[in-house]
């Protein structure tokens, strides 16, 4: 029994392996939310914004995308292209994006295969720790009014989210996994 246990218990690190700064970005292809195919190689030479969050209808993710949103032309002169990556699908996710504009690529990852190879992990004790902390609980209620129609959770409650800044040569300048829901990379340090 106790094998076992260490058994899957290293699988899981195996499989959700956290990256450090200078380690190469995974490279990946995927279809966004327009049906296009996006590949991180061909992002070569450019600095880009890897932000991975929970599902469509997640109102601390919703006030998030809208924070990058407001801030995109600020963080397109500091050189960098934005991908988001949620856990919905997306069919669920271009719905979601009727309501807003959204001026960079949004991915979903439903069987997260992403989230694996970037270490995109789940907690539910940083999730529960949520409730006790000011910052994602503001941020779930502003969050929350930012879209006149609901969507139904598919994805994990327990997903913590994760940024990465990656440099024109698809080394990792910065990671950043959050210690609650709504822990983000803060954009002060995108546009330093």
């Amino acid at each position: 029994m106790a094998f076992a246990f260490f058994l899957l218990l290293f699988h899981y690190n195996a499989v959700c392996q956290k990256l450090k700064v200078g380690d190469k970005s995974p490279d990946f292809e995927a279809i966004d939310t327009n049906g296009d195919t996006l590949k991180l190689s061909n992002y070569k030479g450019q600095k880009v914004m890897i932000a991975f969050f929970r599902y469509a209808g997640c109102p601390v993710c919703n006030f998030r995308v809208h924070d990058l949103i407001e801030n995109y032309d600020s963080i397109l002169s500091k050189g960098y292209k934005i991908i988001a990556i949620y856990e919905s699908d997306n069919v669920t996710l271009k719905e979601y994006l009727s309501e807003t504009k959204v001026p960079f690529p949004i991915i979903g990852d439903p069987n997260l295969k992403l989230y694996k190879e970037y270490g995109v992990q789940k907690s539910f004790w940083k999730m529960l720790g949520s409730a006790f902390k000011k910052q994602p609980m503001q941020a779930m209620k502003k969050g929350g009014k930012l879209f006149s129609k609901k969507h139904k959770r598919d994805g994990s409650l327990s997903r913590i989210p994760a940024d990465f800044l990656v440099d024109e040569n698809g080394i990792l300048t910065t990671v950043h996994y959050g210690n609650n829901i709504g822990d983000h990379l803060p954009l002060i340090e995108i546009l330093k």
